[in-house]
């Protein structure tokens, strides 16, 4: 339920706006494309997407997506969304506009089909959430896969009378607000927190004006590291915590193929610029390790792909992924 508990802690939620003045205004029944007659709901349905079906009822959704318009759908699979805290035994317990906030982040405007997905990396598409999510495909590698905000795409080009749809093996959750925002929406990053904090990096992380790539340590990894609370963290010196602090934020500088932002499966096995001194990464589908000099046992990352936003203002996203070690210089 951590997942849901920090999506309803989000900031403002943005509302939909069915303007369909760019959509087809096809009668109701009218099929597109011919002999299609199943909305994205039933379509949903009967790929066996039962909690993400349940959840766009929940939200309301269902009727105004019924019969009008022309929309690209990412459908997480049950697994996915159970990975996220939603199942469906309790997804009716959800409030709809938090099942809102989160769908809308997984719809284009538009039909987009597999042929005609951007290559990227981080090539970027605008949701009806007014938010962004990120494309990248890898034709070979481990990683070889479509890939959306570092969710892999399972299958495509599931027709419905008024979208396509595509599965995804994760849910794409919305930025939460600015990084110590969302370190505060979980209770095992709040060391993290206090150490950005201490360190007087808030500010400029969270003001940064280009992407980033930060590597959140759990509070369990501050205390290995001999920080046994969070009093322990406020008693370090500010120039201690902030060597620290900037092992763990990767540039845009040293990913430019990316901005500065990247998902699991745009990392590569090598060398990693970070605020502070290199890293080294070893990436493999579920097994990302890093290693810095002053850090004997790899962090592995155990948990993917978070956006934050860098820049309140102006909404430049960012990613962040849960890390089980603290990296030291």
């Amino acid at each position: 339920m951590r997942f849901i508990k920090s999506i309803i802690s989000a900031s403002l939620l943005v509302s939909l706006v069915l303007g369909f003045s760019a959509c087809d205004k096809r009668e109701n029944f009218v099929t597109y494309p011919p002999g299609i007659t199943d909305n994205v709901v039933q379509s949903a349905e009967k790929e066996g997407l039962n909690v993400f079906a349940a959840a766009f009822k929940r939200a309301g959704m269902e009727e105004a997506f019924r019969y009008l318009g022309n929309y690209t759908i990412f459908a997480p699979t049950d697994a996915a969304f159970a990975a996220a805290g939603i199942t469906a035994a309790n997804v009716n317990t959800i409030a709809p506009e938090t099942l809102r906030n989160v769908l809308r982040n997984h719809i284009l405007p538009g039909r987009t089909t597999k042929l005609s997905f951007l290559p990227g990396p981080n090539a970027t598409y605008n949701n009806i959430n007014r938010d962004f999510i990120y494309t990248s495909f890898y034709e070979n590698g481990a990683f070889a896969g479509t890939y959306f905000n570092g969710a892999k795409v399972i299958k495509t080009d599931i027709t419905s009378l008024n979208g396509v749809i595509h599965t995804v093996d994760a849910v794409l959750a919305p930025p939460m607000g600015n990084l110590t925002q969302t370190l505060a929406a979980n209770p095992n990053l709040t060391f993290f927190e206090a150490a950005i904090n201490r360190a007087g990096l808030a500010a400029t992380l969270n003001g940064s004006t280009s992407s980033l790539t930060v590597l959140a340590p759990t509070n369990a990894a501050f205390q290995a590291a001999g920080f046994a609370d969070i009093a322990a963290i406020n008693a370090a010196t500010p120039a201690t915590l902030a060597a620290i602090v900037r092992m763990h934020v990767i540039p845009a500088t040293s990913t430019t193929t990316t901005g500065g932002r990247l998902f699991s499966p745009d990392f590569r096995t090598g060398s990693y610029a970070t605020q502070n001194t290199a890293v080294n990464v070893t990436a493999a589908p579920g097994n990302i390790t890093i290693t810095s000099a002053g850090t004997a046992t790899p962090a592995r990352v155990t948990m993917a792909n978070m956006l934050f936003r860098t820049n309140i203002s102006t909404g430049a996203p960012s990613v962040l992924h849960v890390i089980d070690r603290v990296l030291l210089p």
